[in-house]
């Protein structure tokens, strides 16, 4: 057996970062892999470099195209990949030598659909492991799975899909908060099992460029989309994981407010609308459930964002 992995890797103004990456990718121990780069209207050199890459790699395909999100980027990927396997590593982070070797293994061992496998938090001077109690690795059930990658695993790029997982599957463009993970759920909604693997394997670099760190957006506002997006699968399928996604959720929106009170730019239109989803979706959350310190957090933030703000800053201060 020796299956094709697509590789698929969106590029966008990386800078430092993506050289470390390729090199990760090219120099994998397991060596028939199909390596899809999709610059999406880079402007630091970074297009080059993929050029440069694909020029010496038979394996590289680079496609450049103006800048259209890191969703189209990935859907042009999918389009283009013929493998039995689809990886998603982001252009700033890097994988161990011997990642896709090491999955194909387990993939052979316990014959299941997917694997998740484990992260470092690589920082400029120090890394440290993501993981879960022992007693969540294993081969797992659906539902088991979404509640694994709900609760701890939420990344699109910890992970190996069968080719079957991903086909007709696309990345939410009009959401730029947190469609990875709704892609990630709706991929391993089609799978019988899955292994959650202990070995880290994926160096998560942590840099300001990054997406979903940094100063506020308002294209991460659209992450209120996903209420929506996982109604068919929390509400409907799967009725017992409603209740912790709309924790999940209202932790998500405060955390966005927060960032917008912390920039201290003029963000009233989109805290409005923020605040009045919140409020709409905190009638929803049945409090019983909630520890003591969150129903105090949430009903602060209910009753002021802003008094909630400052008294978070204050306290994040000591």
């Amino acid at each position: 057996m020796n299956p094709l992995i697509s590789v698929i890797i969106p590029v966008y103004n990386p800078g430092k970062y993506l050289q470390p990456c390729l090199s990760s990718i090219v120099n994998q121990t397991y060596k028939n892999l199909e390596i899809i780069l999709i610059d999406d209207g880079s402007t630091d050199g970074s297009a080059a470099l993929c050029d440069d890459y694909a020029a010496k790699d038979k394996r590289i395909k680079c496609i450049h195209q103006k800048n259209s999100g890191v969703s189209a980027a990935r859907n042009r990927g999918l389009a283009e990949a013929t493998g039995d396997f689809y990886s998603f590593p982001d252009s700033d982070d890097y994988l161990e030598l011997d990642s896709y070797e090491y999955l194909l293994e387990l993939v052979n061992e316990h014959q299941c659909d997917a694997i998740n496998f484990e992260f470092f938090g690589t920082y400029k001077d120090h890394e440290t492991t993501h993981l879960l109690g022992d007693d969540h690795y294993g081969l797992v059930d659906t539902k088991t799975a979404h509640r694994l990658v709900m609760n701890g695993e939420p990344f699109c790029w910890n992970k190996l899909y069968a080719a079957h997982l991903v086909q007709g599957l696309q990345f939410r463009k009009d959401i730029l908060r947190g469609e990875d993970s709704l892609f990630a759920h709706q991929a391993i909604d089609r799978a019988k099992t899955v292994w959650f693997d202990k070995r880290p394997l994926y160096h998560y670099v942590q840099s300001e460029q990054s997406a979903c760190r940094g100063t506020f957006r308002p294209s991460q506002l659209s992450a209120l989309k996903l209420y929506d997006a996982y109604q068919p699968l929390y509400q409907e399928k799967y009725p017992e994981f409603w209740q912790p996604f709309l924790v999940g959720m209202a932790d998500l929106l405060i955390t966005l407010y927060y960032n917008m009170w912390s920039d201290k730019a003029n963000y009233k239109k989109e805290q409005k609308a923020l605040k009045a989803e919140y409020n709409r979706r905190y009638v929803e959350i049945d409090k019983t459930r909630l520890s003591k310190s969150k129903r105090i957090k949430f009903a602060l933030f209910r009753s002021s964002a802003n008094v909630f703000s400052v008294i978070h800053k204050l306290i994040h201060r000591l």
